[in-house]
């Protein structure tokens, strides 16, 4: 009996363990920590909706990877969503972030930043007049999304470049968030 209670209380451990610690490789420029952070504060954001947490997507992550070295090497740090409206924008959700010091900016920050637009959002469908001012917001909560991946990229100037991608998309127009 005690032998059986111990084995089950180890599994039951190993277990919790791993699934706190789902995040193994990033499959970014982003440490784990920072990763984790980003990860915890999206689904504390989305349990006060009432919408399913995310899992980090280490493909999600290269692809953020990807398009943040991009802003940060070739579009000299400036911020710009990614052109190609084909398939990308259909399956991929996107926010960025962009801060003037990498050494003081984290990836936390930006997603602290997306979360401040729930100031300006009231409960409705998304629209041409409120998509602007919380769509960063609404991506994070969006009901249908279930993986998110962060790219970080330091520009030559020191500032930092955050790239968070989400599958699937969200911010249809004429749809509610959550």
């Amino acid at each position: 009996m005690i032998k059986t209670i111990c084995l089950t209380c180890t599994i039951f451990c190993f277990l919790s363990l791993f699934a706190q610690d789902s995040i193994i490789k990033t499959g970014s420029n982003i440490n784990i920590q920072d990763a984790r952070l980003v990860l915890d504060h999206h689904n504390k954001v989305r349990k006060e909706v009432g919408t399913k947490p995310l899992i980090w997507s280490a493909k999600l992550a290269a692809y953020a990877q990807e398009w943040a070295n991009h802003l940060a090497t070739e579009n000299n740090c400036r911020m710009a969503h990614r052109k190609n409206p084909g398939q990308d924008e259909k399956l991929y959700g996107e926010n960025i972030f962009w801060g003037s010091d990498g050494k003081y900016f984290k990836p936390l920050d930006a997603s602290e930043e997306w979360y401040t637009e729930i100031k300006m959002y009231k409960y409705s469908q998304i629209t041409e007049k409120n998509w602007e001012p919380t769509s960063h917001y609404t991506q994070m909560i969006w009901k249908d999304t279930k993986e998110i991946g962060v790219g970080v990229a330091i520009c030559p100037n020191g500032g930092i470049i955050i790239v968070a991608n989400y599958y699937p998309a969200g911010n249809y127009m004429r749809q509610y968030p959550f």
